[in-house]
C-alpha cells in the first residue's frame, strides 16, 4: 500500500477546503451535492480550509462553524461523559479530573446549527503519573460545574514522598439507653481528610533545585480561597482546602532542602466537577 507524503495545489486552481479521507467502501462522504459542507468522520486524515484567500489552514470552528464537542469513556463506564465544547480557534484541551492508573477514551463530535458528525475516537489511554498533585481551581462555567487549571497553580511533588493515614469523617454519635446495645445516630457528613510529606523542590540531572521563593509562594497558594484537586499516586482524587502546611529544612544537605507537610480536608466529591486546561 502507497504512502501519501505530498499533495500539491495549483494556484490557478481555486479551492474553498480539501479534505482528505481514507478510502472505506460504502462510507465515504458524497461530495456531489450541493452546497456540500466538510464534516471530519472516523476516516478524516486531513481537513483544512481555503477561506481567508490562497493559504490554507487547519480547519477549526470558526473556519466551517462547528462547535468540537468532546467526552470521556471512563474504563468501567458506560456513559459518555461531557469535558468540553470548543467553539473557538484553540482546538486541544487538557483533561485533569482523571484517575492514576485507569483507561480512558475521548469521543469528538463535530456540530453544527443542524446535524452532528459520527464520533472520532482516540486511543485507549493508560494513565500513568508518580507524582502527588494539588492544582488550584478557577470557575469557567457555573451552569457545567466547569474549572480550569492554570498551569502555574499545578504543585507536583515527586522526591522523598511518605503518605501519612488518610481518615474518612462520619458523623456518628453513640447513645448509651437502657437496652444492651447503644443506638447509633448517623449524620449527613461524610468526608476524607489526610496529609503527606515530600520535598517541595524537584531534582532535575541528579541535582536537586529548590528556589529560595519557593516555599513563600507555597504558602500563598495554601492559603487561598481557591478550591483545589488533590491526587496521589494510587488513584484517589478529592476536590479540597489545604488546612495545614509544615516545613522543616534537611540541615545535612548542601542545597538545604525543605520538607513540606501537607494536611487537606476533602470538601466536595471531584466526579461532579469538569476540570480542564487549556
Amino acid at each position: 500500500m502507497g504512502v501519501l507524503q505530498k499533495v500539491t495545489f495549483y494556484s490557478h486552481v481555486n479551492l474553498d477546503f480539501a479534505h482528505l479521507e481514507k478510502e472505506e467502501l460504502g462510507q465515504n462522504s458524497n461530495i456531489f451535492v450541493d452546497a456540500y459542507k466538510p464534516v471530519a468522520n472516523n476516516y478524516t486524515r486531513s481537513l483544512v480550509s481555503f477561506e481567508n484567500g490562497v493559504n490554507s489552514q487547519s480547519v477549526s470552528d470558526d473556519a466551517l462553524g462547528y462547535t468540537f464537542s468532546i467526552y470521556r469513556l471512563d474504563e468501567d463506564g458506560t456513559t459518555l461523559i461531557p469535558i468540553s465544547s470548543k467553539n473557538n480557534d484553540k482546538l486541544s484541551i487538557v483533561d485533569y479530573n482523571v484517575r492514576n492508573q485507569k483507561k480512558y477514551q475521548y469521543y469528538i463530535f463535530k456540530e453544527d446549527s443542524t446535524s452532528i458528525s459520527k464520533a472520532l475516537l482516540s486511543n485507549e489511554i493508560t494513565t500513568c503519573w508518580w507524582d502527588y498533585s494539588i492544582s488550584g481551581l478557577t470557575l469557567e462555567d457555573v451552569a457545567t460545574n466547569t474549572y480550569k487549571i492554570n498551569p502555574n497553580d499545578v504543585w507536583l511533588f515527586g522526591s522523598n514522598v511518605e503518605s501519612d493515614s488518610t481518615s474518612q469523617n462520619f458523623a456518628k454519635t453513640t447513645y448509651q439507653n437502657l437496652t444492651k446495645y447503644p443506638q447509633i445516630s448517623t449524620g449527613k457528613s461524610n468526608y476524607a481528610s489526610g496529609s503527606f510529606s515530600a520535598l517541595i523542590g524537584k531534582v532535575e540531572n541528579n541535582d536537586y533545585k529548590e528556589d529560595v521563593l519557593l516555599l513563600d509562594k507555597w504558602n500563598e497558594f495554601c492559603s487561598n480561597n481557591q478550591l483545589k484537586l488533590f491526587k496521589d499516586r494510587k488513584g484517589h482524587k478529592y476536590i479540597v482546602d489545604v488546612t495545614t502546611s509544615s516545613n522543616n529544612t534537611l540541615d545535612e544537605t548542601r542545597q538545604q532542602a525543605t520538607v513540606v507537610t501537607v494536611g487537606w480536608t476533602q470538601i466536595d466529591n471531584a466526579d461532579e466537577y469538569i476540570i480542564i486546561g487549556d
